[in-house]
């Protein structure tokens, strides 16, 4: 008798379990929604960077800040717009650090969340230079952000300024930085787009580019659509010539007897009428006498 009470227990336990962790997701969804509704155009955001000077600890090194374009049919969907880096000024430790790393040769790494608007704890993503390019460009870098009409991050490219970098010239091996020394940062976030779907049947011109398709156009290619379709509905697969087209001879010829005929019958003049009742009489004449 007393395992009926334990077995209920339980089931009221799951249950009740069961509820909070629905109360818990949607109030996040709640919380995820109201912070989506809240957005609004030319509000502005930051996200912090990270960087690495010894190949392994992350430290803070300066923070990105953009205004967000959202879309007007869906609040959810954003871009982050004239994105700006603002870096720290290197103190006498990091600059040590950073000249100690290009001189072994070591990368520099350094990293963003994996979200610009609400970032994970623990989840970035991440790019590297080497240390002697650099010192080479005089810490003009340039930090190209990937990401997605929800802010979602899914790569970041990180180069020198001019996009050079050779780390066996004598001036990135010699090239040392000093206490006070600020990276000069430049930012583009590009977002993906979806590429616009190809019509196979448009008309192209005489470089084989398609034009975009007219109302025309778009009768024609679904007669040629349906002439395939039935074309290979009967002939198992085989496209039919298309057929002739007719004149106008060809499909009235039987009206255009009758009418000629009965136009002669109606016009013919009199003197022909009579010698045709005429002959007519004879004819029946001599068939009686025959007969």
């Amino acid at each position: 008798m007393s395992t009926r009470p334990r077995a209920r227990a339980r089931v009221l336990a799951a249950l009740a379990c069961a509820l909070a962790c629905a109360l818990t997701l949607a109030r996040a969804s709640d919380v995820s929604r109201a912070a989506d509704a809240r957005r609004r155009g030319g509000e502005e955001i930051a996200f912090p960077l990270e960087h690495s000077l010894d190949g392994a600890a992350f430290v803070r090194a300066g923070v990105v800040t953009g205004k967000l374009a959202v879309d007007r049919n869906d609040a959810r969907n954003f871009r982050l717009s004239a994105p700006k880096a603002t870096r720290e000024p290197l103190d006498a430790s990091a600059a040590a650090a950073l000249n100690a790393l290009a001189a072994s040769g070591g990368e520099y790494r350094i990293r963003a969340p994996s979200n610009v608007a609400n970032g994970r704890p623990g989840s970035y993503v991440m790019a590297s230079l080497p240390a002697r390019c650099l010192l080479a460009a005089n810490l003009a870098d340039a930090l190209t952000v990937h990401a997605d009409d929800r802010g979602n991050v899914y790569g970041i490219e990180y180069a020198t300024a001019n996009g050079e970098c050779d780390a066996r010239e004598e001036a990135a091996t010699t090239k040392r930085v000093s206490a006070g020394s600020k990276f000069r940062t430049t930012v583009y976030v590009r977002v993906g787009k979806d590429a616009p779907g190809l019509n196979p049947d448009a008309p192209t011109d005489v470089r084989g580019h398609g034009s975009p398709a007219t109302e025309r156009s778009k009768r024609e290619a679904e007669q040629r659509r349906k002439a395939r379709e039935g074309g290979a509905g009967k002939n198992g697969g085989a496209e039919e010539p298309p057929p002739t087209q007719m004149t106008f001879f060809q499909r009235h010829w039987l009206k255009i007897m009758f009418s000629s005929y009965v136009f002669a019958f109606l016009f013919a003049p009199a003197e022909t009428r009579d010698t045709r009742s005429a002959a007519q009489r004879r004819v029946n004449a001599a068939t009686k006498k025959r007969q």
